[in-house]
């Protein structure tokens, strides 16, 4: 997956960002000056719910371009792309303050949100009121702190996923570990996650998501020994679509790296397939096995 950083967002000066604001606000008096009550074919109870309840984006920006109506009775913007750069929101390269304006968002893409460079960890969730849907393909956060009702609200249409130091909460504060992730994940095909949240039993809860066996990729790295590495091996080699990428932490013991190391010699020496050869990483692993797994 690609994770590089959008290009970063360059500050305006005070008095740049006050005559953006009068430009606004005169396009808007512009845009109302014009509007005018509209008579439908249809009763205004149909009309108004059709207004309230747009199906995709596409049909929204249709209905919007038609008659000023729908935009009035229910302001949508649509963004493609929404990403964090230096703390601050912004699209199409430009910065953009979502909780300045009265109306809602509508993001279509790819939402990308960083802390790396600023303090702030929380910079998606104080957006999260101002979405009005979020029908991503791509999600890319970094350093985050969020709810698991936030977090489920971005995550449902996504098919490629890229969390690196992510945490997500439960509203009791307890850590939601990657089995609940990949639950409501729906429609990933590629995951991606660093330090992710296991317990004993994430490699039996995993089992039992129908859409987890349909998983093109499967990258986690960073992983302790609490992760079940027999039942994955047991479930790998009856799993033929998807491709694994383990990587473990530093502090694995030496008796689960030598179960590592079994299971790499064993690989290693199968003649034919029937499932793809996962990706295992650890410390310790001799260097020219590392090469042979990874070139599989």
């Amino acid at each position: 997956m690609d994770s590089s950083h959008p290009q970063s967002i360059t500050s305006s000066n005070p008095k740049r960002e006050a005559e953006k604001s009068i430009m606004v606000s005169r396009k808007h008096a512009k845009f109302m000056a014009t509007y005018c009550q509209q008579d439908f074919s249809m009763p205004d109870s149909v009309i108004f719910y059709i207004a309230k309840n747009p199906k995709t984006a596409v049909l929204y920006l249709k209905m919007v371009k038609t008659c000023k109506y729908f935009f009035v009775k229910n302001p949508i913007n649509i963004i493609d792309c929404l990403y964090t750069r230096y703390g601050k929101w912004g699209v199409n390269e430009k910065p953009l303050d979502l909780t300045k304006y009265n109306c809602k968002y509508w993001i279509t893409d790819h939402i990308w949100a960083c802390a790396d460079e600023f303090v702030d960890k929380n910079i998606l969730s104080p957006i999260i009121p101002k979405l009005y849907r979020c029908d991503v393909k791509h999600v890319s956060l970094s350093d985050q702190i969020i709810s698991y009702h936030d977090f489920s609200f971005i995550i449902s249409s996504v098919e490629e996923i890229y969390l690196n130091r992510v945490i997500v909460k439960h509203a009791d504060g307890s850590d939601v570990p990657i089995e609940d992730i990949i639950a409501i994940a729906v429609n990933a095909q590629d995951v991606y996650v660093y330090k992710p949240t296991i317990t004993p039993k994430t490699m039996k809860e995993l089992l039992q998501i129908p859409h987890f066996a349909t998983l093109d990729r499967l990258t986690l790295c960073d992983l302790s020994e609490m992760f079940d590495i027999n039942a994955f091996y047991s479930y790998m080699k009856k799993n033929h679509h998807t491709k694994f990428f383990l990587n473990f932490n530093e502090q694995i013991s030496e008796g689960y790296m030598n179960r590592l190391e079994t299971i790499v010699d064993e690989i290693l020496e199968t003649k034919q397939f029937n499932y793809k050869p996962p990706g295992i990483n650890f410390t310790g692993l001799d260097i020219q096995k590392y090469r042979l797994l990874f070139s599989m």
